[in-house]
């Protein structure tokens, strides 16, 4: 029972998916250890490479950045739309003589639009890859841009809106699965770290600019400025961005299998040169048939190839199934409550702070989000640090075992950030004639810190543990925290009316601390968990495998 860790009583030819030999025993011989299984320096490598040099595993450590970040890139453009409106809602107001609560269903439905392309672009996922994907929702992204920027009507921009929210969902669901396509368990964290931030934490930069540029341009260079800019960014996903999902022998993804399949290269395995990882040593052969390198030209075709057998139709299924399963569900509430409550906070600075006895404009409640891209920030760095620090040193401490569950040690200071930022935003908002207009955006601050902590602490998790089902998984994640946040921002206005905006705040408070105290629960039974989903699987149960 490692560190308070429940561990299933298992033959010792038997173990967890997820848990894995991460270093190699300085002393005797470990439980898993093998001569055989590849390492940099005395980390052993998780997964396993294969030998082909058009494995990503195998790429350049540079060359993987480089792919990591131009998605990361295309992924701020993408999340950019979501909060668009923000800072503009008075000025929507009144271009379309409508309520505040129609201009926050502009918001609303895209995020519902991006709720139902995530199905159906988990199917395109696991059967064909991801590169068409990622190139087909950057098009739909210049479309859509190109449609707001001219729209004259509340419908036809609300359709964009809903369109947006479809170039959306394929990086919502994917960039973080791409980081476990391309890099090994010890090398995630950061980059998890940085896909959160771009994926959420960027966001709470575009009403600052968006608030300044709907006042000296008018609102519908928003979207003209989208489209320049994502315009780009398609060209840069086309070129340089080629498919990363690799299908190689299943006894090298020591992460993923368990029961008696030994995590380690084959037994004829021979030593065999450098592979491009300027990271790697020499490590050995898995004895499968040397391919030939990839040229660029081959890598820019859009499809490589079916990547399963599994038809379609099961594909669609899958995260709906996933719903039922114990670990989504806590990914689902760790990571959808905090955005979605950034979400409400978004309603209260347009509602509140437009009025009495701020009226403030659209330009300085695009300055109110100053603190939320700060937060965002320090999430960034602190999630960074520590995620892959902490899994390595637990690890070191843990006889060279690493187990998925180190990685949400995070949520801890997620919910302090979180709740403080809560609790205190909705206390001070609620009387602005008595506080100052800085500690909103102060509190606004630590709970978007907290959120990016959620949001690591999730994605870390499920894409170590459940590395297999992490595209179905992020679906299921992306259903729950947009349809919450529809939910938030369709009756966001009535409640804050009926109750109060620090009776609200209290309640949303106490929500996230019960949130938060379920991980508890889940680090004493993750493991459990896993072997259990393991040996009785949802998706087989229902035929979906």
């Amino acid at each position: 029972m490692p560190f308070g860790i429940l561990d299933p009583k298992l033959p010792a030819h038997q173990r967890v998916p997820g848990t894995v030999h991460l270093y190699e025993a300085i002393h005797g011989v470990d439980q898993f250890a093998s001569a055989n299984l590849k390492r940099d320096g005395d980390i052993i490598l998780v997964p396993q490479p294969s030998d082909s040099p058009n494995d990503p595993l195998n790429w350049s450590t540079r060359k993987k950045d480089f792919v990591l970040f131009i998605i990361c890139l295309e992924a701020i453009m993408a999340s950019t739309v979501s909060p668009i409106l923000a800072s503009s809602t008075i000025v929507l107001v009144l271009y379309f003589s409508k309520g505040f609560q129609p201009i926050a269903l502009l918001t609303g439905w895209h995020l519902v639009g991006a709720a139902c392309q995530s199905v159906f672009v988990t199917a395109i996922f696991v059967k064909y890859g991801k590169r068409f994907p990622y190139i087909f929702a950057s098009a739909v992204l210049v479309g859509s841009s190109a449609w707001a920027a001219v729209a004259t009507s509340y419908k036809s921009l609300l359709w964009a809106r809903v369109l947006q929210g479809v170039a959306l969902a394929p990086f919502e669901v994917a960039v973080n699965a791409s980081v476990g396509d391309m890099y090994f368990v010890h090398q995630r964290g950061v980059r998890l770290a940085l896909v959160s931030l771009s994926i959420f934490g960027t966001t709470f930069l575009t009403p600052i600019i968006t608030g300044n540029v709907t006042n000296s341009l008018g609102w519908h260079w928003m979207f003209w400025l989208v489209l320049i800019f994502s315009s780009v960014t398609l060209i840069l996903v086309f070129f340089f961005v080629p498919e990363h999902v690799y299908n190689r022998d299943k006894r090298l993804d020591t992460d993923v299998v368990g029961d008696d399949m030994a995590p380690q290269a084959p037994s004829d395995s021979i030593v065999s040169s450098d592979v491009a990882d300027d990271d790697n040593e020499k490590i050995p052969s898995t004895g499968q048939q040397q391919e030939e390198k990839e040229t660029y030209l081959h890598s820019l075709r859009l499809f490589s190839g079916s990547k399963t057998s599994r038809p379609l139709w099961k594909i669609f299924l899958r995260p709906f199934a996933l719903l039922l399963h114990p670990a989504i569900i806590w990914g689902c509430l760790t990571q959808g409550t905090m955005i979605a409550w950034t979400a409400m906070i978004g309603v209260v600075l347009a509602a509140v702070f437009m009025g009495p006895p701020l009226w403030y404009n659209e330009v300085k409640v695009g300055y109110m989000y100053t603190g939320a891209v700060v937060g965002a920030v320090i999430g960034f760095i602190v999630a960074g640090v520590l995620s892959d620090f902490s899994a390595k040193w637990l690890s070191r401490r843990n006889n060279n075992i690493y187990e998925p569950e180190f990685r949400i040690l995070l949520v801890i200071p997620q919910m302090i950030c979180g709740c403080i930022g809560i609790w205190g935003f909705g206390f001070i908002s609620s009387d602005m004639y008595k506080y100052s207009r800085y500690l909103p955006p102060f509190f606004f601050g630590l709970e978007t810190c907290g959120m990016i902590l959620g949001a690591v602490a999730s994605a870390s998790y499920i894409t170590d543990a459940y590395r297999d089902i992490q595209i179905e998984a992020f679906v299921s994640m992306l259903l729950f925290k947009n349809l919450f946040s529809f939910a938030l921002t369709d009756k966001a206005y009535p409640w804050l009316l009926a109750s109060g905006i620090k009776r609200c705040f209290t309640i949303i408070g106490a929500v996230q601390l019960a949130v938060s105290f379920l991980t508890l629960a889940f680090w004493i039974v993750g493991k459990w968990n896993r072997y259990i989903m393991h040996r009785y699987n949802i998706l087989r149960i229902l035929h979906l495998e």
